[in-house]
């Protein structure tokens, strides 16, 4: 997937950064007292931003190696190996909860939109219960996911896998690269 951060834009009660995805989705970020919140999102048809209840926590206020905190997130990318609507797992957006934290403040990476440097990656794992073979099974799906975030820019990299070892679901692995940023 291609990523652009797009700057400022007014909305959702004051000023909000936007982060639009080649999907044409996009997310609406502000810095607040507790970090980095992703307070709404967009995505194809819908009529305009549906917010965030409460808030999700981006990035943690603290910034230092070995920082903890809890993110809501849903299951994107296994998928069932059966055709049975029942067993699909992405259209139902299966919640996970996943703990992450700060691996490291003085990454340097290479993307589209250019070379990065001193910037901070971020990790995340969860694990999830699926239900599987129509209800008779399930399936525990972990996610991990890793971050990269420039300072002045934001989301540089992402790369998120989601495993299992359950006979009932593929497994999936997507990545993100930044492609532009406005200045």
């Amino acid at each position: 997937f291609l990523l652009q951060n797009a700057g400022l834009a007014q909305g959702l009660d004051g000023q909000v950064h936007l982060q639009i995805r080649q999907t044409r989705s996009a997310d609406f970020l502000r810095a607040e007292g507790d970090g980095v919140l992703r307070i709404a999102s967009q995505h194809p048809g819908m009529p305009g931003p549906r917010p965030d209840e409460p808030p999700r926590m981006l990035l943690p206020q603290t910034l230092a190696p070995g920082t903890e905190w809890q993110v809501r997130s849903s299951l994107a990318l296994a998928e069932s190996r059966t055709f049975e609507p029942r067993d699909r797992s992405i259209p139902r957006r299966l919640p996970v909860a996943l703990t992450k934290t700060i691996a490291s403040r003085d990454e340097t990476v290479e993307v589209a939109a250019g070379r990065f440097e001193h910037f901070l990656l971020g990790e995340g794992v969860g694990e999830a219960s699926v239900p599987a073979d129509r209800g008779n099974a399930s399936a525990t799906i972990t996610v991990s996911v890793r971050e990269w975030y420039a300072p002045g820019v934001g989301l540089v990299k992402l790369e998120r896998e989601e495993t299992t070892a359950s006979t009932f679901f593929k497994p999936g692995r997507q990545r993100w690269e930044l492609l532009d940023y406005g200045g």
